[in-house]
């Protein structure tokens, strides 16, 4: 029983860790983290930046500089229902150069701008983007020369649902006139008619007042 609970401990924390080691990149004594990022946008656009921190581990025992930027990947890498991201100058990579003591680990931060004006164009969209991080060759340096270690980190990012105008439909623009315009009718009608008996009424009185007025004066001595 002890043993097949140890064994059962064992595998959880080896699929642990490769679970965890699945979502890191390494090549040339250096790692980067996470290999794979999904943004997610369901509700709107964020307002101003969109910012994420790449991890860059140098696994090496001498110092290193890495640059990093924004690529297209090539078409047939393409994740399944996804494009290019419209235009590569909304992805900003700082520093330019980030300087790794050896097995030491050091951030880039990746910012994302998508302008205001282009926000209503891209509703809906699924765009594929890569950071590519790369070792800066120093030819007078003993260590790797001439590797040349280029990782990238894959970011996924799904725009905002396309929002649903609250639209009505033009049969019901058309009956809404149509009952405006019967309310009217009838009410003109009311009006008319209930004009036509106040003159009727009217014309009563005065011949009845006048009727009396005749009546009496012929009753005078």
């Amino acid at each position: 029983m002890r043993m097949k609970i140890l064994f059962l401990i064992s595998l959880f924390l080896l699929t642990s860790i490769l679970i965890l080691s699945s979502s890191s990149v390494m090549s040339g004594g250096i790692s980067i983290w996470p290999g794979k990022l999904t943004i997610t946008m369901p509700e709107d656009f964020p307002e101003g930046e969109i910012r994420y921190e790449i991890e860059v581990n140098n696994l090496n025992s001498y110092d290193i500089n890495v640059s990093a930027e924004a690529e297209n990947p090539p078409q047939y890498r393409l994740e399944e229902d996804y494009a290019f991201m419209p235009n590569l100058s909304w992805v900003s990579i700082a520093p330019e150069i980030l300087h790794i003591p050896a097995y030491e680990t050091r951030f880039l931060e990746v910012i994302i701008t998508i302008p205001d004006d282009e926000k209503p164009l891209h509703y809906d969209e699924r765009w594929e983007v890569r950071v590519i991080v790369s070792k800066v060759m120093d030819p007078s340096s003993p260590h790797g020369a001439f590797i040349i270690s280029r990782l990238a980190a894959r970011f996924l990012i799904s725009t905002p649902p396309a929002k649903v105008k609250a639209e009505i439909p033009q049969f019901l623009f058309l009956l809404l006139f149509a009952i405006v315009g019967l309310i009217a009718a009838v009410l003109v009608v009311y009006f008319k008619k209930r004009k036509g008996v106040v003159h009727k009424n009217k014309a009563a009185v005065f011949y009845f007042k006048k009727k009396d007025r005749v009546i009496k004066k012929g009753r005078e001595p």
